[in-house]
């Protein structure tokens, strides 16, 4: 039975679908606190096994719901409790010592018998962020990943300028990690290695250092003189290896020649961060896929893994183009149940294509020849 709850869009078309989280946020004036003497949370708190404790006015009330519903069905997923804790200041004590102290008294992940939790502690004033992992996620998360969470990811997102847009792609990182382990893919460290090269990353110097939270939004920049150094491929494999290419490179080229037209307008209006990028990239590096070409159209999609939905392409002039809005009609993430993405297209140039390809699984319209394999869902804890 279909659990799942559609919160978005196809793999590339996750730009569009994180602006749901889209808010104006202000960097907050720190209030007084102290976090040896003042409660961190109320009994009615734990009661009600709160996902996020804000104490900064940090996160805009609105998001807070979408949120605790977010991490609700992780939670239903994985098995795994992730918990958000925002305090204006750490008082006296060091964030390192207050971030195992919470995982204690809030008993985070202790739930599952297996000490399954994570907690994101974020200190407002002194601008850092701790993230702590239960002992029986270490393999999971190690400590490889959670630093680059915190040295380069936590960084790129902070200054965008939308704490809520940030922290949502940070959840969307640790629920595609979490999925992975689901299905018994160990952690490759390469992605890391090959993702701390974009040279679009910033730089970090450790946990303790300064997360600075920006006022702007980034966009991909066209560059109409650029417009050739991605061109169209001879291919639709070599079309999708540009596409890899222009991912890793930032600001994303809105102009870019292996996009159709559509797509490039589609792109020039959208806000971005290279935060974007990063997690596109990294959920499709070093991933198998077949291609089937149907006259003039493409489907791209993956073999060894079942969430990157697929991608299509098309052919004008002799060259092929990747058609960005033809995934974003087509495919939809979910996230709560067996599967991640549904095929959701319907008479359209490639539904009609590629219809012989297509198959309901568990109520999720998905591609035969696929990777198809079900997550195992660990139920409501």
């Amino acid at each position: 039975m279909n659990r799942s709850i559609l919160f978005g869009l196809g793999s590339c078309a996750v730009l569009l679908s994180s602006m749901w989280f889209l808010h104006n946020q202000q960097k907050p004036s720190p209030a007084t606190f102290s976090a040896e003497s003042e409660p961190i949370f109320t009994q009615s708190t734990l009661a009600l096994k709160s996902h996020i404790i804000d104490k900064a006015d940090f996160i805009p009330v609105v998001d807070i719901p979408r949120f605790e519903q977010y991490m609700s069905w992780i939670l239903r997923e994985s098995g795994i409790d992730v918990r958000m804790v925002f305090l204006p200041n750490m008082g006296n004590k060091p964030i390192e010592t207050l971030a195992v102290d919470l995982m204690s008294q809030m008993q985070i992940g202790k739930q599952t018998g297996q000490q399954r939790g994570i907690l994101l502690l974020y200190d407002v004033q002194g601008q850092r962020l701790k993230v702590e992992v239960g002992y029986g996620l270490e393999a999971v998360f190690p400590d490889v990943f959670v630093n680059y969470l915190v040295e380069k990811h936590t960084k790129t997102f902070f200054a965008s300028g939308d704490v809520s847009l940030g922290l949502r792609l940070m959840l969307r990182l640790l629920q595609h990690r979490m999925r992975e382990a689901v299905i018994g893919n160990d952690f490759d460290p390469r992605t890391i290695s090959i993702a701390s090269e974009l040279p679009h990353l910033s730089g970090g110097a450790g946990v303790k250092s300064e997360l600075e939270v920006g006022t702007t939004r980034n966009k991909p920049v066209a560059q109409p003189n650029n417009a050739d150094a991605l061109p169209p491929g001879p291919s639709p494999t070599i079309a999708y290896q540009t596409y890899l290419t222009w991912l890793s490179t930032w600001p994303l080229n809105s102009n870019a020649g292996f996009l159709t037209t559509e797509s490039r307008q589609y792109l020039a209006s959208l806000p971005t961060s290279p935060a974007y990028a990063e997690y596109i990239f990294l959920s499709e590096y070093g991933k198998q896929f077949k291609v089937i070409e149907r006259g003039d159209l493409a489907l791209l999609y993956f073999t060894d893994t079942p969430f990157v939905s697929p991608h299509f392409f098309i052919q004008t002039d002799g060259v092929w183009q990747m058609d960005l809005m033809a995934e974003v009609r087509n495919t939809r993430e979910h996230s709560g149940g067996e599967y991640t993405w549904a095929y959701h297209g319907d008479q359209d140039k490639y539904t009609y294509a590629f219809q012989d390809l297509l198959i309901t699984v568990e109520g999720y319209r998905r591609i035969k020849d696929g990777d198809n394999r079900p997550l195992v869902i660990r139920g409501d804890h």
